[in-house]
């Protein structure tokens, strides 16, 4: 089945900031991965990470991204397993800098990419391994969005990291999510 994940990663901004401008809320409660629903986490290298469970979260929008990364960095990540697709953008004060996209189902050599890409975007490009290859000390098209989505924020949904596994996620409320107060029963 695989992974279905949305991502953001965020560097110079409070914890409570990036709630808020993502209109999300504390629950004070544990989240283990995977999981079903939005989450928040700690990254060792002082980033913090919002994690939901579907590819096409609203959190990595254009414009969730654009409000996110207003006076800050934000790498956003969208993952979806199953169709081998894998994305990542740059964003910084309100605007894209740069994109990544993989669509494994389209064809296997699939990528996509636009705006001032990070140097080492084209040496990852020309050592991708052939979809026929079985080096696992390799990469393929698919892993250069994660690859660089993790040189930026330090986060790859797929590694363990003992450091980032020991602190476990928090269930966040989606402040979208309308929940109605009351209930019509039979």
């Amino acid at each position: 089945m695989g992974i279905s994940l949305s991502w953001v990663a965020v560097e110079g901004l409070l914890r409570e900031d990036i709630f808020s401008r993502l209109e999300l809320e504390h629950t004070g409660k544990d989240y283990t991965y995977p999981f079903d629903g939005i989450a928040g986490h700690p990254l060792p290298n002082g980033w913090f990470l919002v994690a939901a469970s579907r590819c096409d979260h609203r959190v990595i929008s254009a414009e969730s991204m654009a409000r996110l990364s207003l006076g800050c960095k934000v790498v956003s990540c969208a993952i979806e397993e199953h169709v081998d697709f894998a994305s990542t953008e740059f964003w910084q004060d309100s605007k894209q800098i740069w994109s990544v996209q993989h669509q494994g189902d389209e064809s296997p050599d699939d990528i996509s990419f636009e705006g001032d890409l990070p140097e080492h975007f084209h040496i990852l490009l020309s050592s991708v391994e052939s979809e026929y290859s079985e080096s696992l000390d390799g990469h393929f098209h698919v892993d250069i969005p994660l690859i660089l989505a993790q040189e930026l924020a330090g986060y790859r949904h797929d590694e363990a990291d003992p450091q980032f596994d020991d602190i476990p996620f928090e269930e966040l409320k989606d402040l979208r999510i309308h929940n109605p107060r009351w209930k019509l029963w039979r």
